[in-house]
This record gives structure tokens, sequence and C-alpha cells, in this order.
């Protein structure tokens, strides 16, 4: 992960500081279980995002003689941890909103106040579409759950607005059903980050790196006598990708090998970011 990514970082975490701020102090005016809940999840977030400057940090350091493939599965690592504070903290909302539930209480509607949380939902919404950009050229696990946490604080605002909207006229009731219907989207995303981080950190199959190897070494080899023996690949991170590559050749031609060879290096490189090696086998 390249080093300005963590100006980006530090803004979203600043970004969802104040917006918890802001929410927290309108939590507690309005006695809103879905304001509070929506203040404390920004809160994690920018706990999140410190954990990912630390990540980043790691990332960014030189290989060393004994991690001499570098550090970028710290990046999975700290994706891994995000979704487990994410998914904490859902279940912790989901216990106080069952509270509220059992025993309701009060809750006050300012016009001001629910103009300041429409405002909030649109600058999650902001950052969501900011980082969706980043990610297409980043290709970062950590990007991609920030953006993914934007976008789902979003549409947790936007039930937080409607509920706090419609608390007077609806009953206090709703506002403990809403909070906990957000605890439980909370949950659920962050129960499929840890999913998803988890197979990376473990190292599930690489379908799309095997198909894109595949598909250039095919195209090299086309109506010649080399073929594809197997493909291993190893990540370290999304950006440091290593595919080693086994051939099988029908004739002991070094000198066509080693030509062959160097091209598919070389594509691979240029076109995927893969660096890679490669093994023969020659058959009678």
């Amino acid at each position: 992960m390249k080093k300005k990514l963590s100006p980006i970082i530090v803004f979203a975490g600043i970004v969802n500081f104040f917006l918890f701020f802001i929410k927290f102090y309108i939590g507690i005016r309005t006695n809103s279980q879905c304001i509070y809940t929506d203040s404390i999840n920004n809160l994690m977030d920018t706990l999140s995002l410190c954990l990912a400057l630390i990540g980043i940090s790691f990332i960014n350091k030189p290989s060393t003689p004994r991690f001499k493939y570098g550090f970028g599965r710290m990046e999975d690592v700290t994706s891994f941890i995000m979704s487990i504070i994410m998914t904490a903290a859902g279940l912790g909302f989901a216990y106080s909103s069952l509270g509220r539930l059992l025993s309701p209480v009060p809750v006050w509607y300012f016009t001001k106040y629910a103009i300041i949380i429409g405002a909030t939902c649109l600058v999650k919404l902001i950052l969501g579409i900011f980082f969706t950009l980043k990610y297409k050229k980043e290709k970062s696990a950590v990007i991609n759950t920030v953006m993914l946490d934007s976008f789902l604080d979003c549409g947790i605002t936007a039930i937080t607005l409607i509920s706090f909207t419609l608390s007077n006229s609806a009953g206090f009731v709703l506002d403990a059903i809403l909070g906990l219907i957000i605890s439980i989207i909370i949950t659920v995303a962050g129960i499929r980050l840890i999913i998803s981080s988890l197979a990376e950190i473990i190292g599930q199959y690489a379908k799309e790196i095997h198909n894109n190897a595949e598909k250039i070494i095919a195209e090299v080899c086309e109506n010649t006598e080399f073929s594809v023996k197997n493909i291993l690949v190893h990540r370290y991170g999304k950006s440091k990708i290593y595919v080693i590559i086994y051939m099988v050749s029908t004739k002991p031609d070094t000198e066509k090998i080693i030509s062959v060879q160097n091209t598919i290096k070389s594509r691979l490189e240029s076109e995927l970011g893969y660096a890679s090696a490669v093994d023969w086998e020659v058959i009678y």
C-alpha cells in the first residue's frame, strides 16, 4: 500500500470523530437511542481507522531478511481486526436497544437536529464515493473496508433520521426498534467482513489470479510445444503477488525455453503486476 493512503485514512478518521461528537451531543439532548447508537458507531470507525494507520505503517516497511516478502499481509490482518470491532459494536448496540424496547423512554424531537443528522448522512455518502474511487486505484483491503463502512453508515444514519423524525408520532418504541435494526445491520456486515478477511489470511484459492496468469501463458505458448503443468500463487497483500509456474516442454530447446520464460515473466509483471518464477520440465 502506498504511503499516500495515510493522509486519506487520517482525514477519514477526523471526519468520523467529528461526526461522533455531533451525534453524541444530539443523542444526549434528544434521548434518542438510534442517534446515540449511530454516534458510537462513528467512534468505533475512528478507532478502526487509527488501527488502519498502524497497519499501513507495517505495510510500508521494506522487506527484511526475516520477512523477505515484506509485511503486505498486515493489510488483511488490520481489516480482520477492524471487522471484529464492528461486530462487537453491533452486538453492544443490540443489547442496549433491547433494553430500550423493554423499557421505552421519551425522545425529544428538534427540527434543527434532524437537519444536522441529514447533513451527516450526506457526508458519509460523499466519503463512500471518495473511497470507492480510491479503491479502484489501490485495491486495498483496508480501503475496501472503510468504503463499505461509509456506505453502511450512510444507510444507518438515514434510518436514524427516519426514526428521529417519526419518534413523536409513531411512539417511543420505534426508536428502540430501529436502533435494534441498525445493530443487526452493523453486526451482519461485521461478520461478513470477518469471513472475507479471514479467508484472505488463511489463503483462499485465488481463482482470478490463476485465470489471468493462465490466459497470458496460453497466448505466449500458442502453437508451441510448451504447456502449463501447475500454477501456484503466493499473496503478501494486494500489491505483492508471486506466481510460480511449472511448465512442460516436449523439446530440449534451451534458447526457446528462456525466450518464452522471459516473455511470460515480462507480461505478468507489466500487464498484471505479478512477480513470477518459471520452472521447466522436459518430456521426451
